[in-house]
Formats: structure tokens, sequence, C-alpha cells
């Protein structure tokens, strides 16, 4: 089955970038110069380590999945400061994104979580297709597998 790659909503990057707080939470985001690895997750981009700044704030991962959860689960993210458009190969998962390997969360409704697999690079699409295609799997969440940071929600389609 395909998948759909769902990155966090571009009204969130731009509430941020505008009011340097995080949505629903209010918690002062910050800014700083990339180190490392950090990924937007609005473009799904690497933002380049010693060049770009990012934004860093509070979010809830499960902000999106298909119904909104009652108890939140929140974490920190990034996002470039600068301005960038969302996501748009939906289909695959972005190639400069899980260079050492992620864990995916399959859930179904109700934040029930079915099955957590760590995937190393080259099998994220075939893993990701694998489980979108399952029937009792609502969305699949997409961590860092070095720092578990959240990067992405999947939809199987």
């Amino acid at each position: 089955m395909g998948f759909r790659i769902v990155p966090i909503d571009e009204s969130v990057a731009k509430e941020v970038r505008a009011t340097s707080r995080s949505p629903g939470y209010g918690h002062p985001a910050w800014v700083e110069v990339a180190e490392g690895s950090a990924p937007c997750r609005l473009c799904l981009d690497v933002i380049e380590p010693g060049v770009e700044r990012l934004m860093g704030f509070t979010y809830d991962a499960f902000r999106v999945a298909p119904e909104r959860e009652v108890v939140p689960l929140p974490g920190p993210v990034f996002v470039h400061e600068r301005e960038c458009v969302p996501y748009r190969d939906v289909g695959r998962f972005p190639p400069r994104l899980g260079g050492s390997g992620v864990l995916l969360g399959a859930y179904r409704r109700g934040r029930r979580p079915l099955v957590e697999r760590l995937v190393d690079r080259p099998e994220i699409d075939e893993a990701l297709a694998e489980l979108c295609g399952r029937p009792d799997v609502d969305y699949v969440q997409v961590r860092s597998a070095t720092a578990g940071c959240y990067v992405c929600m999947v939809l199987p389609v």
C-alpha cells in the first residue's frame, strides 16, 4: 500500500516565526545556528549545520493524528528560521533525512501503539509501505533513531 508523508502544518511554522512562542503552549521558542543534523519539520530537509539558523519549540507530535488526542505529549522540534515550503514529494521519505536510521511507530486511533520498528535508511520507504498496508494501522510516527525526536507523520493512502 502507498503512504503520504505529512510534515507539520505550515501555519504552525508561521506562528512560531511570528510570535517566537510554541503554538498551544506559549513556551518561548529559541533560535540558534544548527549544530549537527537538525531536520526542519516543515520542509523535511536538513537545517545546514554551522550555516543556517533553526527555531526550536515545544510541539505535540499527536497534534496531527487522525483524531485529536486528549492528553498532549509535547517535545522539542525544529523549523528553519527562514521561510521554507512544506515537503512536497509526499509519496517517498525525504532523501536527506534518516541517515542514522529512524524509529517507526505504528498506531491505531486513540493513540494505541501497535508496533515500533528501528529501520536503516535504505529500508525506510519499504517499511513505511508495509506498515501502512496493515488494516489496523491508522498512522505512523517517524522519530529520529538517535535522539528519539518526532520527525513527521505518515498516513496510509
